[in-house]
């Protein structure tokens, strides 16, 4: 079927809008030097989750998160996830220390953003500061380099934005919960 010339443009013009919705996050300036280190707090309590950004990196790895010095799930594969694609890292408070790691897959290996809990020594993460876009919003873009000693210190092997979503009152969590039992119980008589 052939598209109208006036069509052609609108179309043109709307992938060229979404593209340009989608501002990848900023790129670690100095490849090849290592990053300084981060340090994550997180400043509001609520569900702490990743969303996806994007990976230049060989080896398949997943993201994770250390709280409270246990590692919690690991999700988000760098090779299988497409932009925006969110994981839940869990629920964290106000002031918790932050600390992300990626775990190598098919083995034990994980590099995380507190380069004392690596094996290396080496810093494995860079942040940065993310503006947001039509897929990701606003919030912390983590980086990481996948390879023991830094690899090539590009920090370009897995990346993703991290966000903190409020958690409802329990005012709200008793008028959800009213609203779902009236539901049921709605479909129920019917």
């Amino acid at each position: 079927m052939k598209i109208p010339a006036p069509r052609r443009l609108t179309a043109a013009t709307a992938l060229w809008l979404s593209l340009a919705a989608q501002a990848d996050p900023a790129t670690y300036p100095t490849p090849g030097t290592q990053a300084p280190a981060s340090s994550f707090v997180a400043a509001s309590s609520g569900q702490l989750t990743a969303f996806y950004t994007g990976a230049a990196g060989g080896l398949t790895n997943l993201v994770g998160l250390r709280l409270n010095g246990v590692d919690g799930p690991v999700g988000l594969t760098n090779h299988g996830s497409a932009y925006g694609d969110k994981f839940v890292l869990g629920q964290v408070s106000a002031g918790d220390n932050l600390v992300f790691f990626i775990a190598i897959s098919g083995g034990t290996e994980r590099y995380y953003s507190d380069p004392g809990l690596n094996a290396d020594g080496i810093n494995h993460a860079w942040a940065a500061a993310y503006a947001g876009d039509a897929l990701v919003p606003a919030g912390t873009n983590v980086a990481f380099e996948d390879l023991r000693g830094g690899g090539d210190l590009n920090y370009r092997d897995h990346s993703f934005v991290f966000q903190i979503s409020a958690v409802p009152e329990p005012a709200g969590w008793t008028l959800l919960l009213a609203g779902m039992t009236g539901l049921a119980l709605r479909r129920r008589a019917h």
